[in-house]
């Protein structure tokens, strides 16, 4: 009787305990913070102003922020869009900001995620075109056709040959850069945004055929192409506005 009351007493125990541990609860808390897309496009002063004012909205400038016990997705939605409203007349060209809602939990193992529930945009690009201008060439199959007759034009007129090549193209590796004199003359233009313009275009093509007319009479064994290209700021539509294929001369 007296064992059987003990074995009762400890299977009893270890239901019980068994119980407590499966109604072990982690409850969630929330907290929100505003992000800035790496592709945008903007004054550094004006983009860091713009950013802490979203983070001052969602309350996330603070050195300790508060944890949430519920989701305020809405409330922190309408708080952003204040700020958008109050900064759509930027002199930047284009800024994307993202609305993230961080879902916590004290849950071994698990951790904190991230969902974003809103984007907000800014930007003169908005409403008027932006575009970049790049160079491109065919530097690689140049350097090699011309690789493939070292030895039928000798030392010098090789030299020669790259000499026109390092004007024409440069020369890119992963050891060395030479800057082709396009390059040089559009370091101030190339991979940089503009307001997109028919004059610009139009300047950058007649700078174009100048270095052109500069380099044709230079010794060339082997024919190398050369372009420019626009880029739109937003969607991304490669347009080509300049072209030149220099045919070897000897």
């Amino acid at each position: 009787m007296t064992f059987a009351a003990v074995l009762c007493c400890v299977m009893t125990a270890t239901v019980f305990t068994a119980c407590g541990d499966d109604d072990t609860s982690y409850p969630a808390t929330y907290r929100y913070e505003v992000r800035l897309e790496q592709g945008s496009v903007a004054y550094t002063q004006e983009l860091q102003e713009v950013l802490a004012a979203f983070n001052h909205a969602v309350g996330a400038d603070a050195y300790y922020q508060t944890m949430l016990k519920s989701p305020k997705d809405e409330e922190m939605k309408a708080e952003c869009e204040v700020v958008r409203k109050r900064y759509e007349n930027i002199q930047s060209a284009y800024m994307k900001f993202y609305l993230i809602r961080i879902t916590a939990t004290a849950e071994p193992g698990k951790e904190a995620k991230g969902d974003v529930i809103a984007t907000y945009e800014l930007g003169q690009a908005l409403t008027t075109p932006y575009v970049t201008y790049s160079f491109a060439s065919s530097e690689d199959e140049a350097y090699a056709a011309l690789e493939a007759k070292k030895e039928e034009l000798g030392d010098s007129l090789y030299k020669l040959n790259r000499r026109t090549l390092l004007k024409i193209v440069g020369r890119h590796t992963s050891y060395s850069t030479s800057q082709s004199l396009y390059e040089q003359t559009f370091s101030d233009v190339f991979g940089k945004y503009f307001k997109e313009s028919q004059n610009d275009e139009e300047q950058i093509i007649l700078h174009c055929e100048g270095i052109a007319e500069t380099c044709s009479t230079e010794p060339l064994a082997v024919d190398v192409t050369v372009s420019v290209s626009k880029i739109g700021l937003l969607d991304k539509k490669e347009t080509k506005i300049w072209e030149k294929t220099f045919k070897a001369n000897m």
